[in-house]
């Protein structure tokens, strides 16, 4: 909740200095601009995390620029967040014959997981005007290189399960680390009133993982396998362009 508190601030304060009239002609020549852009996808994991977990939504923020060419270059992060957890064994140890886990005072506990992740990446992109209202709209190509990580996150009940506790919440988590190789086919659109800025498309991502744990309860061992994992979905964002201010065409004393 604290980063979706953190991008709504941003979001608001971004609103706000746009909302002081800036403009720039954009209706017959490709402009430059920084923006700021936040996203949306659901996403389908594939290769080895496939075995782990279910179709997921994330939330993405971008910082950027777009130059005269077309060319867009962004620092982009994405917080990954579901319910959809496959791998349920790593609590079968500690799992009734009913489905409850026991707490310390004898009695059945809620839990619950969830899984999370992160991706942090450089991407870079470019417009091709085959379609559009202006030469800044059209197809948009992108790739990125960075790093990711996912895991399973276990909640309980006000917490009175003594062996989930805190501390030990490790033991289980399945937490995996490593590179990322991120692609992405789809449209731009920058409105001549620069009021309707958006993209939406197809977006894949690799990654080459590794498991980051010493040991794993459930393994009675660690987990150091290697993976490779896979991110696939369709991603819908909107951008915020910075745009200067055209000068006065009249001056007076």
């Amino acid at each position: 909740m604290t980063l979706l508190r953190n991008i709504l601030i941003i979001l608001l304060i971004t609103i706000l200095f746009l909302g002081h009239g800036i403009c720039q002609k954009n209706k017959d020549s490709v402009i430059y601009f920084p923006f700021i852009s936040i996203s949306l996808a659901i996403q389908s994991p594939q290769g080895d995390l496939a075995n782990n977990f279910g179709v997921n939504s994330n939330i993405g923020l971008s910082l950027g620029w777009k130059n005269k060419k077309n060319q867009t270059f962004e620092l982009n992060y994405n917080f990954i967040h579901s319910e959809n957890v496959k791998n349920t064994s790593v609590l079968d140890h500690l799992i009734n014959d009913q489905g409850w886990i026991i707490n310390q005072y004898g009695e059945e506990n809620l839990f619950l997981m969830y899984h999370r992740g992160g991706l942090i990446s450089l991407d870079m992109g470019k417009v091709y005007n085959i379609i559009g209202p202006n030469p800044n709209s059209g197809i948009f190509l992108k790739g990125g290189i960075g790093a990711m990580y996912h895991k399973i996150r276990i909640e309980n009940q006000e917490n009175l399960i003594p062996q989930l506790k805190k501390q030990y919440l490790k033991y289980y988590d399945r937490l995996t680390v490593g590179l990322l190789l991120k692609q992405y086919i789809g449209y731009q659109n920058m409105s001549n009133n620069k009021l309707v800025n958006f993209t939406i498309g197809i977006e894949a991502i690799e990654g080459f993982s590794r498991g980051m744990r010493d040991y794993q309860i459930d393994l009675m061992g660690p987990y150091t396998e290697n993976k490779f994992d896979i991110y696939l979905g369709i991603r819908a964002g909107w951008f915020f362009p910075v745009l200067r201010k055209n000068p006065n065409e009249f001056y007076y004393n």
